[in-house]
């Protein structure tokens, strides 16, 4: 079984909002899943740093294990079947008001890549920084 978008926006929410980043929306559109976050920790332009915060999440959650990290103690491991993921980061403002301050996009072969060891974690994280906007 895999998250729907609305689980996956749920549990994505749960586990980023400690982080600083919070879920406005997640939905599925023309074949890729589609994420929003607001944080006020967005300036000009999106930190790497929390691109690597919704990776991890996204990769916990698709049970794919990267150096160092313990699944042991995220309940939802293995529960999201990998796609392609575009996600919009927003400066945090009213919803009415909201500004986009960045983009950027997971292909669903770079997570089956890094799953089969075919690609390194600092190639994927490269080509995932490669997509910011």
């Amino acid at each position: 079984m895999t998250l729907s978008p609305e689980e996956l926006g749920d549990v994505l929410e749960t586990h980023l909002m400690g982080e600083g980043l919070y879920v406005t929306n997640c939905e599925r559109h023309e074949g890729a899943i589609h994420v929003g976050y607001e944080s006020p920790a967005v300036g000009e332009s999106v930190p790497r740093g929390q691109v690597g915060t919704l990776l991890r999440t996204l990769l916990d959650l698709a049970g794919i294990e990267t150096e160092g990290r313990d699944l042991a103690g995220i309940p939802e491991v293995g529960e999201w079947e990998p796609e392609d993921v575009e996600v919009w980061v927003f400066e945090d403002a009213d919803a009415d008001d909201r500004v986009t301050k960045g983009h950027y996009e997971v292909r669903e072969g770079w997570f089956r890549a890094l799953e089969r060891d075919d690609l390194s974690e600092t190639d994927f994280s490269t080509l995932v920084l490669s997509t910011l906007e």
